[in-house]
């Protein structure tokens, strides 16, 4: 194993025993007379303008953070696919049509257009996930169409049509095998930049209402008490570099 993976592991095992002993802890749990504590025994991250535990916050903010960026990216990946897999396998007009608006859609800033999206539906978990998968999956789709492309004109595949295999099991059992190395590939390279995406859609409070805690939320609390109590930013901001450098550790160079 390279000394990078090995990093990585390192570190991902430090920051799930980390986030494991802030599970153990109340994130909604508020204490008026630890308010703006700096860290300590009781409270390794400290407490912020209300007497939360940090670091309970920051790990209950994980799940929210890091589950909505994972559910989105696998809803993107599975959309895309079989998106890309249809345009792919047709050479009619609809397909070059649809693969022509896909291209097209794909120039859009995806957070702008998340942006707009959540702000129209409102902030909530279910608005920001529709809004990541809803264009997320134009890159898979763009991916898988030009795999499939290439496949569907293979001899063996070819063979296999005309010896009346449907297109059904050619697809489980040819064409999304074949696919699955470079989508996975694809979903680890997007990951860090949808991380940072839900991040800031929730500094922008567009994730989750309060007071469930979310790590771009968090950063949007600690503003107001930079100069007293600097660690209310350091632990959303140093958790978001962790995590963007694990990703990039455990991703394989060329």
């Amino acid at each position: 194993m390279s000394p990078r993976r090995t990093a990585a592991l390192v570190a991902a095992g430090l920051a799930l025993l980390l986030l494991a002993l802030g599970w153990a802890g109340d994130p909604l749990a508020t204490d008026m007379s630890a308010v703006l504590r700096a860290p300590s025994v009781a409270h390794p991250l400290g407490t912020d303008e209300l007497g939360r535990d940090v670091l309970a916050r920051l790990a209950h903010g994980a799940v929210v953070t890091l589950g909505t960026a994972g559910t989105a990216l696998a809803a993107s990946a599975l959309l895309g696919v079989l998106a890309g897999c249809a345009t792919g396998w047709s050479a009619s007009a609809p397909a070059g049509l649809v693969r022509a608006g896909v291209d097209v859609a794909t120039a859009l800033p995806p957070l702008i257009v998340a942006l707009v999206t959540t702000l129209i539906a409102g902030p909530s978990a279910v608005a920001l996930l529709l809004a990541l998968a809803g264009v997320g999956w134009l890159p898979f789709a763009r991916q898988a169409d030009a795999l499939t492309a290439q496949l569907r004109t293979r001899d063996w595949v070819l063979a296999h049509r005309a010896l009346g295999a449907s297109r059904t099991r050619i697809w489980r059992e040819s064409l999304l095998p074949f696919l699955a190395p470079a989508t996975g590939a694809l979903a680890a390279v997007r990951l860090p930049a949808l991380v940072n995406t839900v991040a800031a859609l929730g500094f922008l409070g567009l994730g989750p209402p309060p007071p469930r805690p979310e790590w771009g939320a968090m950063i949007a609390e600690s503003v107001d008490h930079l100069g007293t109590a600097p660690w209310l930013l350091a632990a959303p901001v140093l958790a978001l570099v962790a995590v963007q450098a694990i990703i990039g550790a455990a991703l394989p160079r060329r």
